[in-house]
């Protein structure tokens, strides 16, 4: 299933995405058995519930009708891993897997939906993109066993890491480099893992105002999400909603000569197979 968070007329809601349409389940949900939000429908365990419910049903909204909001809502926490690919990072420059992943994390208004503007800071000229594979977990856990990592995942969604590269070098932590308002993005949707058996065998692209500016695949990976997981699990106890941002196969503008920042006026689109595209115009703040 493809599974979205939107607003339409003022409200908040989520369905199943059904051809160009959305069935919309918010109202039938909600007062037959209080979920509110996609995230309480993964804590629940009721994706089945769902499913059932979209079976027979046909699309309530247009595509066009309604405006995307982030795939979770309201997530408990975003969990970043950087330079978890052999053409970025520290596994380029020692030559080998580092004993220990780079994470760190985002706050949620760091972040925008499909068809959102991304916002170029004002204090900085150094926006870049970071094309990634996003897991969302779809149920409790602490430390878990890689070998039953996978069970924990609910779906996935794509995601726009947006860096501000001069302040993510203001210090040794990648925090406020990675942590503009609205300077990064995710979506559009939410693809259930039962139409993604192997997360491992996905292409990623990234496109700036229709060029290509970057091509790779989630089997490069540094760590693989089982690793993730149980990882972060060992520090963090993961809940349903909660975002893994798996790491861009490499690093974008910067690398560039000379660096192609992005500027606003431009679109970024970021594509994985088996999901969709995210895409988002940017702007000034």
């Amino acid at each position: 299933m493809k599974l979205v968070s939107f607003r339409h007329k003022a409200r908040e809601g989520f369905g199943v995405i059904k051809g160009d349409g959305v069935i919309d389940l918010t109202a039938a949900f909600f007062f037959e058995t209080r979920y509110a939000s996609l995230r309480e429908v993964f804590a629940a365990g009721a994706l089945d519930e769902l499913r059932n419910a979209a079976e027979d049903s046909e699309p309530d909204l247009g595509l066009t009708d309604i405006t995307f909001a982030l795939p979770i809502t309201r997530p408990s926490k975003i969990i970043c891993v950087g330079q978890n690919y052999p053409d970025h990072g520290a596994a380029k420059a020692e030559g080998e897997r580092p004993e220990h992943p780079n994470v760190f994390g985002r706050s949620r208004d760091s972040l925008v939906p499909h068809g959102e503007s991304i916002v170029k800071p004002k204090v900085s000229d150094q926006l870049d993109f970071e094309s990634e594979l996003a897991v969302i977990i779809g149920r409790q856990g602490r430390h878990i066993k890689e070998a039953d990592a996978m069970a924990y995942v609910g779906g996935y969604t794509c995601l726009n890491e947006g860096s501000v590269r001069d302040w993510q070098r203001h210090g040794s932590q990648n925090f406020p480099g990675k942590n503009f308002r609205h300077s990064g993005s995710m979506g559009p949707w939410i693809v259930t893992t039962d139409e993604i058996p192997d997360p491992g065998k996905l292409k990623i692209t990234a496109r700036v105002n229709g060029a290509v500016r970057l091509e790779g695949d989630t089997g490069q990976m540094v760590y693989d999400i089982p690793f993730l997981i149980s990882y972060i699990s060992k520090f963090a106890q993961l809940e349903p909603g909660d975002v893994i941002a798996t790491g861009s196969p490499k690093a974008l503008a910067g690398d560039q000569d000379p660096p192609a920042w992005l500027e606003p006026g431009d679109t970024l689109e970021v594509e994985i197979s088996g999901i969709g595209i995210l895409k988002n115009p940017i702007e000034a703040e």
